[in-house]
C-alpha cells in the first residue's frame, strides 16, 4: 500500500487515482464491481455463449442458462437493496456437479468438446461469485477464451464477424469494469472499445501474415468442415449422384489462368469405378507399382483449384493432368488422389491436357477387370439386345455408336426423379423405366460394352460450372456431380463416352440447369429466392460467393506454402521460419512505434485540460520555477506559491495558483470533467500571470 501511494505520487500521469481510492485502502481490484459494469458483462455474454448452444449439451445449456439467470436475477435486485452472492460451498457443490456432467457426457476433462463445455460452466459460476473488479477481469478473459473456441467449430465470415461484435462488446465490459470514475455512457464505451480494437488491428496483420504458420487446423477440425458434403464416394449405386445433385454446396472453385475450356469439356475427373456386383460399382484395388501411362497432346489449360473438405482422398482435376501438388498422384486408372484424405480447405495448382492418348494396358490380362459381370443370368434381356447386334456385325467402335444411337432414338428420359429399380437393374432401366439420372445411362452403357466384349468402366466427377462474372472464378458445386464411361478402342487407349449427351445434350451444353425442369434447374439458393428473382439478387450472390472465396484464399487457406509464397513476393528469397520471426519482431516494434505515437499525439491534441495546465506550468518557468517531471500538481503548485510570496510578498498570484492547480487535479483525476468546469479552468489559466 506503500508503495501504491508512493508511486501515485510520483507518476500521477500513469496511475490516476481518487483521494478516496488511497484514502479507502483499498488497491482497483479489491474494488466492488459497479452494478452497470456487471449488466455490461452480462449483456456482452449473450453473443458469447449464444453461438455454443449449438454443440453444448442440452444439461450444461440448462445449467448454465440458470446459473446466468440467477446472476441478472441478483444483478436486478441490487437496485433496491444489497444482495448476497451464494456462499463458497454452494459454488464448490456446483462445481463439482458440472465437473461430474463434463466426465459423463464427454468420458474426459480435455480435447476440444469436453474443454468448451467446461469452460463455460466455469464462466457462468465465476458470475455468481464476482464481487470486484478482479472477478470481473477474470470473467472478461474467460470470456476471451471462449470467443476464440467459437472458430474451433465454424470459420465462416458469418462467424467471424458476429465473434468481431463479441469482442466489442467484451471490451466494452472491461472498460466498463476498471472505471473509477462515474459510469461512461454506453455509446462513448463501445466506441472507445472499438477504437481501441482498431489500433490492435495492425499488429494483428502483422502476426497474421508473418508469424510461421503450422500445417493443419489449430484445433482438430472445424464442425463446418466436416459436416459439409462430402460428394463423391468409392462407390455407385442408382440414386446416388442424383440425392447430390440436391445439394448446393461448393466442391472446389477453379481459377483458370489459361483460357477456360468450354462447358462441353469441363470433365472434373474423380473416382473411378470398375468392380460391378449387379447393382453397385466400386473402385477395383489397383497394383500401386504401375504407373499411369498416357500421352499428352493439344494445349495445356493452367489452373488452381481451392477444394472443400471432403473426408476422401480424392482430388479433381480436368482430363487430364500432368502437374498435381506435390502429395498427389495419378493411379494406373488415370484417377488423381491425394497420399491423405482432404480434411481442411486444399489449395493446389494443375495443368491438364484435354487432348491426351491414353496408352495403358495393353495385354488382355490388364482388361479382364473391366469386362467381369456379375452374373450369365442377370439382365438377360440387355444380353439378348446386345447379342443381337453381335450378330448383326456390330462391334468394336460400332457397337459404341449403336449403344449410344439406341439411347438417342428410344424414348429415354433425363429426369430428377427415376423410379426405383429392382433385381436386375439393367433390365428394368433399358426396357421398363427408361428414365434415369447420369448414374443410370452410365452404369447401363458400361454393362452393354461389358456384355459386348469392349472393356469399359464407370468414371465419376464433376461436369461443367459457373462462372463468377465478378471474380472470373468457376464454381463447381455438388449439383455438377456426374458420372460417365471409358471404353477401351484398341488404337486409341482410353476413350470417354458420356451417354448422358445421347439423352440430354443439354445436361452437358448449359449445365443441370439447362437439362432439368425449371423446379429443379436453379441451385438451392435460386429456388428460395423463387420467381421473384431478380438480376440484383443474382448479382448479390456472385458477389457474396466472391467475398466467401477470398476469405477461403486469404485467410482460412494461409497455409505454410501460401505464407511463403506471399513473403517471396514481397521480396524474402526463400523464406525461412527464423527469417519470419525476425521480420516479425521488426514489423511489430515499428507498428507498436507508430501506432503508440499516434495515440500520444491525438491525446495531447484533444486533451484541453492537459494543455492549459502546460501553459500554465510554462508562465511560471518564465518566473524561474520549473516543475519536476516526477511533481504532483498540488505539490508543484504549493511549492510555486511560497516561491512568489518569498520574492513578491505583495503578489496576488498565489491563491490563483493554487486554484488552479486544485481544478487541474479535479478534472484530471476527479470522478466528471464536464464541458463547463473544462472552459472554466482555460479562463483562469488564460486570466493568469505572475
Amino acid at each position: 500500500m506503500k508503495f501504491l501511494r508512493f508511486f501515485t505520487r510520483r507518476f500521477p500521469r500513469l496511475l490516476p487515482m481518487t483521494r478516496e481510492t488511497l484514502a479507502s485502502g483499498q488497491v482497483p481490484q479489491d474494488q466492488p464491481v459497479g452494478r452497470m459494469a456487471m449488466i455490461t458483462l452480462l449483456i456482452a455474454l449473450v453473443p458469447v455463449l449464444g453461438p455454443h448452444t449449438s454443440h453444448l449439451p442440452a444439461w450444461c445449456i440448462a445449467f448454465g442458462g440458470v446459473l446466468f439467470a440467477w446472476r441478472a436475477w441478483l444483478t436486478w435486485r441490487e437496485r433496491f437493496a444489497p444482495v448476497k452472492l451464494p456462499s463458497r460451498w454452494l459454488l464448490v457443490f456446483l462445481m463439482l456437479l458440472g465437473v461430474a456432467g463434463t466426465l459423463y457426457t464427454h468420458r474426459t476433462l480435455f480435447g476440444r468438446d469436453a474443454g468448451v463445455t467446461f469452460v463455460t460452466l466455469m464462466l457462468a459460476l465465476k458470475l455468481l461469485e464476482t464481487r470486484n473488479k478482479r472477478d470481473a477481469v477474470v470473467a472478461i478473459f474467460l470470456s476471451y477464451f471462449l470467443i476464440l473456441t467459437n472458430f474451433f467449430y465454424s470459420q465462416t465470415i458469418g462467424t467471424g464477424a458476429l465473434m468481431l461484435v463479441s469482442l466489442v462488446l467484451i471490451t466494452s465490459a472491461l472498460i466498463a469494469a476498471n472505471r473509477d470514475a462515474a459510469p461512461m455512457p454506453v455509446l462513448q464505451q463501445t466506441r472507445l472499445a472499438g477504437v481501441i480494437i482498431l489500433q490492435a488491428f495492425p499488429m494483428m496483420l502483422v502476426l497474421f501474415f508473418l508469424f510461421p504458420r503450422v500445417s493443419g487446423p489449430l484445433w482438430g477440425l472445424p464442425a463446418d468442415a466436416s459436416a459439409a458434403v462430402s460428394g463423391l464416394s468409392d462407390s455407385m449405386s442408382p440414386g446416388q449422384i442424383t440425392s447430390l445433385s440436391l445439394s448446393d454446396g461448393i466442391a472446389f472453385r477453379v481459377a483458370f489462368t489459361s483460357p477456360a475450356p468450354k462447358a462441353s469439356e469441363l470433365y472434373w475427373r474423380g473416382p473411378v469405378l470398375s468392380a460391378f456386383d449387379g447393382r453397385n460399382w466400386r473402385i477395383q484395388p489397383a497394383d500401386p507399382a504401375r504407373p499411369a501411362k498416357f500421352e499428352p497432346a493439344g494445349a495445356a489449360i493452367d489452373y488452381t483449384v481451392t477444394m472443400e473438405p471432403t473426408q476422401k482422398p480424392w482430388l479433381f482435376a480436368l482430363e487430364m493432368p500432368t502437374k498435381l501438388p506435390d502429395y498427389g498422384r495419378l493411379t494406373p486408372d488415370l484417377q488423381p488422389v491425394s497420399a491423405k484424405p482432404v480434411v481442411n480447405r486444399l489449395r493446389y495448382e494443375a495443368r491438364s491436357y484435354p487432348g491426351y492418348r491414353s496408352v495403358a494396358y495393353e495385354e488382355a490380362r490388364d482388361l479382364a477387370p473391366y469386362l467381369a459381370l456379375p452374373s450369365f443370368r442377370s439382365n438377360p434381356r440387355a444380353r439378348e439386345l446386345i447379342a443381337t447386334w453381335l450378330f448383326q456385325g456390330v462391334s468394336g467402335e460400332a457397337l459404341v455408336a449403336q449403344a449410344l444411337r439406341h439411347f438417342r432414338t428410344e424414348e429415354f428420359f433425363y429426369t430428377f426423379e427415376p423410379p426405383l429399380l429392382d433385381n436386375n437393374p439393367v433390365d428394368e432401366f433399358l426396357f421398363i423405366t427408361k428414365r434415369g439420372f447420369c448414374e443410370h445411362y452410365a452404369s447401363a452403357f458400361v454393362v452393354m460394352m461389358r456384355m459386348g466384349g469392349i472393356p469399359a468402366r464407370v468414371v465419376t466427377g464433376y461436369q461443367g460450372g459457373e462462372i463468377n462474372p465478378v471474380d472470373q472464378v468457376f464454381t463447381v458445386r455438388q449439383s455438377e456431380a456426374h458420372a460417365w464411361a471409358e471404353v477401351w478402342l484398341k488404337g486409341r487407349g482410353w476413350t470417354r463416352v458420356d451417354p448422358t449427351s445421347a439423352v440430354s445434350p443439354a445436361r452437358i451444353e448449359r449445365g443441370l440447369q439447362g437439362a432439368l425442369p425449371q423446379r429443379f434447374a436453379q441451385p438451392m439458393i435460386s429456388r428460395i429466392i423463387g420467381a421473384w428473382s431478380t438480376d440484383a439478387l443474382q448479382k448479390l450472390r456472385f458477389n457474396w460467393e466472391a467475398v466467401t472465396n477470398t476469405w477461403n484464399q486469404w485467410v482460412l487457406n494461409y497455409s505454410p506454402d501460401r505464407q511463403r509464397e506471399t513473403l517471396e513476393r514481397l521480396g524474402m528469397k526463400t523464406p525461412t521460419w527464423q527469417d519470419m520471426v525476425i521480420a516479425m519482431i521488426i514489423g511489430a516494434a515499428l507498428v507498436s512505434l507508430v501506432v503508440t505515437g499516434w495515440v500520444l499525439k491525438n491525446q495531447r491534441e484533444r486533451d484541453p485540460v492537459q494543455r492549459a495546465w502546460e501553459r500554465f506550468c510554462k508562465r511560471i518557468a518564465k518566473a524561474g520555477l520549473t516543475r519536476e517531471p516526477s511533481e504532483g500538481p498540488l505539490d508543484f503548485a504549493r511549492r510555486a506559491a511560497q516561491h512568489v510570496r518569498t520574492m513578491r510578498p505583495e503578489s496576488a498570484a498565489p491563491p490563483l495558483m493554487q486554484r488552479i492547480a486544485e481544478t487541474y487535479a479535479a478534472l484530471r483525476y476527479g470522478p466528471h470533467a464536464d464541458a463547463t468546469g473544462v472552459r472554466q479552468f482555460a479562463q483562469m489559466v488564460k486570466g493568469f500571470s505572475v
